[in-house]
């Protein structure tokens, strides 16, 4: 299991918006990032969950199992810390 104490909440906001935008370069346009700070979160989130979390599909990134089932948990997580 993931140490949440030790994980960097906006490493979440990137897997949901590569997860959102099917890919890196648009994940890092919409949050106004650079395409290889993308990369490097993904880096650190393949890392601290211990996969892929996203598989290579011609030129979109398609979510792996766990990513699938992490994906509307985490939504609900920051829409409710965009609420506060």
């Amino acid at each position: 299991m993931i140490d949440t104490r030790r994980l960097d909440l906006n490493l979440l906001v990137v897997l949901d918006a590569i997860h959102g935008e099917g890919g890196v370069s648009r994940a890092a346009a919409k949050l106004n990032l650079t395409q290889p700070a993308i990369s490097h979160a993904l880096a650190r989130l393949r890392e601290a969950f211990g996969d892929p979390l996203f598989v290579r599909q011609g030129r979109v990134l398609v979510p792996t199992p766990l990513t699938r089932g992490l994906i509307e948990p985490l939504r609900r997580s920051l829409g409710g810390l965009t609420a506060l």
